[in-house]
């Protein structure tokens, strides 16, 4: 990981920002989107990674969580003709779609798991796929090469990156996994536009990128007083975007109190996530 300083202000000009202009022409992702997930940590031995944002503004202190996870895309079935054997050293698989349109590149950066049949247990990062109608079949390239030989028995989950979209830890119950804490205002990203019915790119949208706090001490808005300073610090489920005390089958814990916090108000936390 590298060491940087300055993480409340665009740290971007290195990395040369892009919109997303590019998306679904190819399999090279904006050279700052290829960074997202990346951690970094800052001269005081706190670590941040690299986001993208959705389609709503963040505010400084809250907690976020990764996109909604879209059910559609698991277990899907795999077919294995000459053209894409998925076998050992290979790095494209031809997958079959389920019923919802699959926009080109949607899962881009995230994940390919196999989890279920021949080749159980690996995971892929995704490099690209096609688009895909209902029914139809799409090759997804794949950032290494396969381990062990899958067949049509194999079932294929697409899984979003977690640091990609992401948004505000919802009211009551959670629709992803906490990714780490706000430092700053980011305004809203503007997704792009995809054929309802091909999955193709219509018009490109602009992504909003930032650092967001994942280990160490943070300032976090907080729903409920907390008297003792090492309490187990969770998901709030009365507030969105805020924490409160973990409990152990409903609340999911992602760090210790480092003060006594007091409800409405922002404190620090140690974050580990």
């Amino acid at each position: 990981m590298s060491v940087i300083s300055d993480f409340k202000s665009s740290p971007f000009d290195y990395m040369h920002q892009a919109t997303s202009t590019t998306a679904g022409t190819g399999d090279v992702l904006p050279s700052v989107a290829r960074e997202v997930g990346t951690r970094f940590i800052l001269d005081d031995g706190r670590q941040v990674a690299l986001v993208s944002n959705g389609a709503v503004a963040l505010v400084s202190g809250n907690l976020l969580q990764s996109e909604a996870e879209v059910v559609a895309f698991h277990k899907l079935a795999m077919t294995v003709p000459t053209a894409y054997p998925a076998s050992i050293g290979k790095n494209q698989i031809l997958v079959t779609n389920g019923s919802t349109v699959l926009n080109v590149n949607q899962f881009q950066g995230g994940y390919a798991s196999v989890t279920a049949g021949l080749g159980i247990g690996q995971s892929f990062r995704i490099a690209s796929h096609a688009v895909a109608a209902n029914g139809a079949t799409f090759v997804v390239t794949l950032e290494d090469n396969i381990l062990v030989t899958l067949d049509a028995t194999s079932k294929i989950t697409l899984m979003q990156s977690p640091y990609k979209n992401v948004i505000q830890t919802p009211i009551t119950t959670a629709t992803g996994a906490p990714i780490g804490i706000s430092l700053y205002p980011v305004a809203a990203s503007v997704a792009g536009t995809f054929n309802a019915t091909t999955g193709k790119l219509t018009a490109a949208g602009v992504d909003q990128y930032a650092f967001v706090g994942v280990k160490g001490m943070f300032n976090v808005l907080v729903d409920s007083t907390i008297t003792n300073v090492g309490y187990p610090i969770g998901c709030s489920k009365t507030t969105a975007g805020t924490v409160g005390v973990a409990t152990l089958t409903t609340v999911p814990q992602i760090g210790v109190s480092a003060q006594t916090l007091t409800s409405a108000e922002c404190g620090m936390v140690y974050v580990s996530l």
